[in-house]
C-alpha cells in the first residue's frame, strides 16, 4: 500500500506548466484560489469488510519568491495514522513554488519515506532549455543528477491540486479524454482525464453533501498502477472547485479520500447542500 498511491489518487488529473501548453484542457480566467488557503483530507483503505481511515493529507498554499520573483508556495504533506505506523509507517512531503497567474512550476521537492522504501527529488524548472534540472535518489536505484525534457502538458504533484481547480469544467466536452503527462522521480507517465456528469457526493464529517462534476483520471502508461485503471475525483460545482472527495482501485481493495476541513476558500464553498 503506497502512499504515492494515495497522493496521485488524491491530486493527479492535472496539468500545469507555460500558458501556450494549456490548449491540452479548457482553463478559466476567474480567480480560484490564493495564497492562506489549506485543505486537509482523510484517506480509507478498504478490501472486503475492512474499511478503516488510514492515513491524512494536508495541502497549503502561501506567498514566497523564487529567483527574486514573487511565487505561490505549495506545501503537501500526507502520513498513515499513529496506529497503522506499526504495519507501514508512510511519510510524504512535496513542496512547490509556481508563479501565480499562469501556474508555471518554477522548483519542487519531494521528501518520501515509505516502510524501506526512500525517494528525494529536486526539480527545477528551466523554461529556455526546456528541461528539468533534477536531483533524483530513490533507494532503489541511488543518487543521479538527470535531465528530464519538458514535455506538454506536464504536471507535478505541489501544483496539481490548484491546476485542477483552474479547469473549466463546463468547456470540457463530455466523454471526451484530455491528454496529461505527470512527472514524478525520473519519469514522466501520460494520463487522460474525462468529464463524466454531476453527483451529489458526502464530504468527510463537518462537510456534508456536495454537488460535485465527477472526473476520470485514467492511467495507460507507467508502473504507477497496473494496466489500464480509472482514479475518479469529484470536484465541488461552484467557483472554488474543491475536491471533495476521489476514489482510486489498487491491487489489492481501493483507496477513498474525503475532504475533513477547509480553510481560506475564496468563494464560499457554495455547492456545499443545507441540511
Amino acid at each position: 500500500m503506497r502512499c504515492r498511491l494515495v497522493i496521485l489518487a488524491l491530486f493527479i488529473a492535472i496539468a500545469a506548466g507555460a500558458q501556450d501548453r494549456y490548449s491540452c484542457i479548457p482553463f478559466s480566467d476567474r480567480k480560484v484560489f490564493d495564497a492562506g488557503e489549506s485543505l486537509t483530507f482523510g484517506v480509507s483503505y478498504k478490501w472486503g469488510a475492512v474499511n478503516s481511515e488510514v492515513a491524512y493529507a494536508s495541502i497549503s498554499l502561501s506567498e514566497s519568491e523564487q529567483g527574486r520573483k514573487s511565487v505561490l508556495y505549495s506545501d503537501v504533506v500526507a502520513r498513515t495514522a499513529p496506529f497503522f505506523d506499526v504495519f507501514f509507517k508512510i511519510r510524504e512531503h512535496f513542496e512547490g513554488w509556481f508563479q501565480r497567474e499562469t501556474l508555471v512550476p518554477q522548483k519542487a521537492i519531494r521528501d518520501t519515506h515509505e516502510g524501506n522504501y526512500a525517494a528525494y527529488n529536486i526539480y527545477n524548472y528551466d523554461w529556455e532549455e526546456r528541461l528539468i534540472h533534477a536531483f533524483v535518489d530513490m533507494s532503489s536505484t541511488g543518487p543521479m543528477n538527470i535531465d528530464i525534457p519538458l514535455v506538454d502538458c506536464l504536471c507535478d504533484v505541489p501544483s496539481l491540486m490548484y491546476v485542477l481547480r483552474q479547469i473549466d469544467v463546463a468547456k470540457m466536452e463530455m466523454g471526451k479524454r484530455y491528454g496529461l503527462n505527470f512527472a514524478i522521480d525520473d519519469t514522466i507517465f501520460h494520463i487522460f482525464l474525462t468529464r463524466m456528469g454531476q453527483e451529489t457526493v458526502k464530504g468527510g464529517k463537518g462537510i456534508g453533501k456536495v454537488r460535485c462534476n465527477r472526473l476520470h483520471c485514467s492511467v495507460v502508461e507507467g508502473a504507477v498502477f497496473e494496466g489500464d485503471q480509472e482514479v475518479k475525483i469529484w470536484l465541488s460545482d461552484d467557483a472554488d472547485q474543491v475536491p471533495v472527495a476521489f476514489w482510486a482501485p489498487l491491487r489489492v481493495g481501493a483507496m477513498r479520500g474525503t475532504l475533513k476541513s477547509h480553510k481560506g476558500l475564496l468563494h464560499g464553498f457554495t455547492a456545499r447542500e443545507k441540511s
